[in-house]
């Protein structure tokens, strides 16, 4: 197993343990992490439908996790925000791998760590491009290079994926 499913399998045993789907928890992990949004905001960011999201958030409000309040100026506006004990909760169950994390990366100096980071940041832009294509004639390419299939120096035919 990689990084990336050692990662998955510890978001799953988070999820598990405080009696939530790993799409609750992410959504959950959104709006702690982007403040109170509205259902219509939490379904942009996270990607699904409005009627899942008012179903997790029922999920959610039941599990003591978020609160939904109107808005003040527009009474039709209801936003949505992680209760503090649940912020609390969250974080002290993620304190150890933060911690433990923190004392990996004391072992790398400053410039294998920019590295690192630098690293990461590419290979997310990588899954947000390849994200962005799926729905389209497949794999979306690097930036300035040509969709596989296409002729060179035709970046916009969009060729078939099939012989990749």
């Amino acid at each position: 197993m990689g990084y990336f499913g050692a990662a998955t399998e510890y978001d799953e045993g988070l999820a598990k343990k405080l009696k939530l789907s790993r799409t609750d928890l992410r959504c959950l992990d959104l709006i702690g992490r982007l403040g109170p949004l509205t259902a219509g905001r939490l379904a942009e960011e996270s990607g699904l439908t409005t009627g899942a999201v008012t179903f997790i958030l029922d999920r959610l409000e039941e599990a003591g996790m978020v609160r939904r309040r109107r808005d003040t100026e527009d009474r039709r506006r209801v936003w949505v925000e992680i209760v503090p004990e649940a912020r609390q909760r969250l974080e002290d169950l993620q304190q150890p791998v933060a911690e433990e994390m923190r004392r990996v990366s004391q072992h790398f100096g400053p410039d294998e760590l920019a590295t690192v980071r630098d690293y990461m940041r590419q290979a997310k832009e990588v899954f947000q491009r390849q994200l962005r294509g799926m729905g389209d004639h497949g794999p979306t390419p690097p930036e300035g290079e040509p969709a596989p299939g296409a002729a060179r120096g035709d970046v916009a035919s969009g060729g078939s994926s099939a012989a990749s």
